[in-house]
């Protein structure tokens, strides 16, 4: 991995972030806001409102590798808490509360610290991927400037964190070559998908709203994840099968 680039990115990347105006206007229907602000309440502590670090019980393991990687694993945390910091902002906004639970981060948290840092760091990358797609729908369907200033914030933060974990899985030689990569790529995919139908139960009175769908939202979540299994070996895009999936996995779900 080059270290110094994803240490300069992060660095640069603390530059010429303009503040969402937070005192601007607010002209969100009541209907909209109530689920929104619910959304946006729980998004903030799994986004860096909970411990903006690696827990898993053998975290050190990966973090202390290099002094680099410290730095670096340091930076990414640090980003994650900002996000935290800007979700803050807008749930103050819109008069709602700061949560300091629930019962999907807490199960989150467990699994993270239990399954070792291997298994966290495979989480964490399936929760940006997922997470991009939350943002790009708020920030597409957005009814308030501010927040959709929010979330263009938290998107340039969020492709740099996605990058990095490209180039972090890259340099471990994962995916292998053959049957083993094979199954890499069906159990991460697999994975995303798990992930993706969390946030989607907990987070879809709120896509919905304010004018999201359930197909929109799988069609990106399938991008996301799509894009991202072939950039680790420059692989070619197939013709037609992440709508598919998307659209058979959207089909099947119960509407929450």
């Amino acid at each position: 991995m080059n270290y110094a680039k994803q240490i300069d990115h992060f660095l640069r990347n603390k530059q010429n972030r303009r503040e969402p105006d937070w005192t601007a206007p607010i002209e969100v229907p009541a209907r909209v806001l109530a689920p929104m602000l619910r959304s946006i309440e729980q998004f903030r502590l799994g986004d860096g409102g909970g411990p903006a670090s690696l827990i898993a019980f053998d975290a050190e393991n990966f973090r202390g590798r290099t002094e680099e990687m410290r730095q670096i694993v340091d930076l990414w945390f640090a980003e994650e808490a900002e996000h935290a910091r800007l979700l803050g902002c807008a749930v103050d906004r819109f008069g709602g509360e700061i949560i300091q639970s629930h019962w999907s981060f807490t199960a989150f948290c467990l699994c993270r610290r239990v399954f070792g840092v291997r298994f966290e760091l495979q989480v964490l990358t399936l929760t940006e991927l997922v997470s991009t797609a939350y943002y790009r729908m708020l920030r597409n369907h957005s009814p308030d400037g501010p927040l959709a200033a929010m979330c263009e914030l938290i998107l340039r933060d969020e492709a740099g964190h996605v990058a990095f974990q490209r180039d972090r899985i890259a340099d471990s030689g994962s995916p292998l070559p053959g049957l083993r990569g094979w199954l890499w790529r069906i159990q991460f995919l697999l994975c995303g998908y798990a992930a993706g139908t969390m946030l989607w139960v907990n987070h879809a009175p709120c896509l919905k709203a304010i004018g999201g769908t359930r197909a929109e939202f799988y069609r990106e979540i399938t991008r996301q994840i799509t894009r991202f299994m072939r950039s680790l070996r420059g692989e070619e895009k197939p013709k037609g099968a992440p709508a598919l999936w998307a659209k058979r996995i959207g089909q099947r779900l119960p509407t929450p």
